[in-house]
């Protein structure tokens, strides 16, 4: 079995505040890209090991990695026997903010769902994601949300339109952990997400634009200050949808203007410590 697993980009993202376990109670906008991971699935033998591999050597595949936590819950569930061998082909950047490994997890929750018919609901299949990370729940759905609590309540909204997207990767990434932290410290913009949701059905990208914020910006500059550097040089290109994803490092523009995102994709390719995609957000 193929399965797609897309990338996200947050266009809000608020930190509401902090629980009593760590964690953070959020409020975020997220829209799906058309950018995404490869996951493969082949079923082996009853009573066999499962083997988790991947075309990017620099990823961990063993029982840290998303993907196996996600088989090993679906597995503790429904106690299925089978071994399988799930191979992630990676697309989508890592400690970016654009939730790749939780976009390959939820992949192998519907895939495991789907090969082995097991019939699993949608709050089902929220139960088991928010076991393994904040951003899984949504991933297994794809669909432009309102996203609040701990990543488990999901609001979809409706958007007017698709725009283009280009993402700029600094070479030096982010873990979300350590951007949380700094974010405690240092507080960052908060989105106006009623306005920005608006903005989205509407089509109204001045509206948009104005309310789009993420809390955890200022923190993730901090940290790595190229990020910084990248969002100053797209909103002097004239770019007004400009921002961080998630907890970062990667910034994104979303534009109507495919050529000039294709203009400036070539200017960022060429330069050695970044990592430019072109891609586009879907309904």
């Amino acid at each position: 079995m193929i399965i797609q697993a897309p990338a996200k980009i947050n266009l809000a993202l608020d930190v509401l505040n902090k629980r009593e376990d760590g964690y953070h109670n959020i409020d975020i906008v997220t829209l799906p890209l058309k950018l995404h991971d490869i996951i493969e699935i082949v079923e082996g033998r009853e009573n066999t090991t499962t083997h988790l591999t991947s075309d990017d050597l620099s990823l961990a595949c063993d029982e840290t990695n998303l993907v196996y936590k996600a088989y090993r819950a679906v597995k503790k569930i429904y106690q299925f026997n089978s071994g399988f061998r799930i191979k992630i082909y990676k697309r989508i950047p890592t400690e970016a903010g654009l939730a790749g490994g939780s976009a390959d997890a939820a992949a192998v929750i519907n895939g495991l769902s789907k090969l082995k018919k097991l019939n699993i609901t949608d709050q089902e299949k929220i139960e088991i994601g928010k076991t393994i990370g904040s951003d899984v729940p949504y991933c297994i759905f794809n669909k432009p949300c309102r996203i609040r609590g701990m990543g488990e309540q999901l609001s979809f909204i409706k958007v007017k339109k698709e725009y283009h997207v280009l993402i700029i990767k600094p070479e030096e990434g982010l873990s979300t952990g350590d951007v949380y932290k700094e974010a405690d410290i240092i507080k960052g913009q908060r989105p106006d997400i009623e306005n920005l949701i608006k903005g989205l059905e509407e089509g109204d990208d001045e509206l948009i634009a104005k309310s789009m914020a993420n809390a955890l910006q200022k923190a993730a500059i901090h940290l790595v200050p190229r990020v910084k550097n990248l969002l100053d040089e797209l909103k002097n290109e004239g770019l007004k949808m400009v921002m961080m994803s998630g907890s970062g490092s990667a910034i994104y523009a979303l534009s109507n203007d495919k050529k000039k995102l294709e203009q400036l994709y070539k200017k960022y390719d060429a330069i050695d410590d970044v990592f430019p995609y072109l891609t586009k957000t879907t309904l």
